[in-house]
């Protein structure tokens, strides 16, 4: 028992990166044991990772489900074990909640995503110092009248807004299309043709 545990307390703090790699490597499938090794740090420590991300990992929330194999699939299920890092376990969760359509952000993802925030806010901030400079005219003048550069940057905005937006919207659909083939892949390989 004394095994699963970290010889000594490291008192090292996981970053909020590292806590958001631990809750999505743990939905993948991997133990808490193997992500304390990774990490470097106690296994309550994943513990209170995976809490933090509002994940449950209470023994009571999950329920052991056991299934029936043949020799060539269980060869099929170890051998995709290997080569996702998985446990038996952790391969049939991984592929259960993919084919059920839970979302599991791929880090590609995460991080397209990320970069598509940061570039709305920066136009956010745009549009927001016109509107400052709008209402400061308008309080000094009593009217606000945009000239035609503002207008132009107002109307850059949109049209940076709208651009962003369909690439979101494209991303999206083409991350769930490549989802929706791996699941059938996954699923339709041991199929009857």
């Amino acid at each position: 028992m004394s095994s699963l545990h970290s010889p000594k307390p490291t008192g090292r703090r996981l970053s909020p990166r590292e806590s958001a790699e631990i809750c999505a490597a743990h939905g993948r499938g991997e133990s808490v044991t193997a992500l304390a090794r990774r990490f470097g740090v106690a296994r309550p420590t994943i513990y209170r990772a995976l809490e933090r991300q509002g994940r449950a990992v209470a023994a009571g929330d999950s329920t052991p489900v056991s299934i029936r194999l043949g020799a060539d699939e269980r060869v099929a299920l170890d051998a995709l074990s290997r080569q996702l890092g998985l446990s038996r376990s952790g391969v049939a969760r991984r592929v259960l909640r993919l084919a059920s359509g839970f979302l599991e952000p791929e880090p590609e993802l995460v991080a397209a995503a990320g970069d598509l925030a940061r570039q709305m806010k920066a136009v956010g901030g745009n549009l927001n110092q016109i509107a400052a400079h709008l209402n400061r005219e308008a309080r000094l003048q009593g009217r606000a009248s945009p000239d035609l550069r503002q207008l132009a940057e107002i109307e850059a905005a949109e049209r940076e807004l709208k651009a962003l937006a369909r690439e979101v919207e494209r991303f999206l659909v083409h991350a769930a299309r490549r989802r929706r083939a791996r699941v059938e892949s996954l699923l339709g390989e041991g199929e009857a043709p």
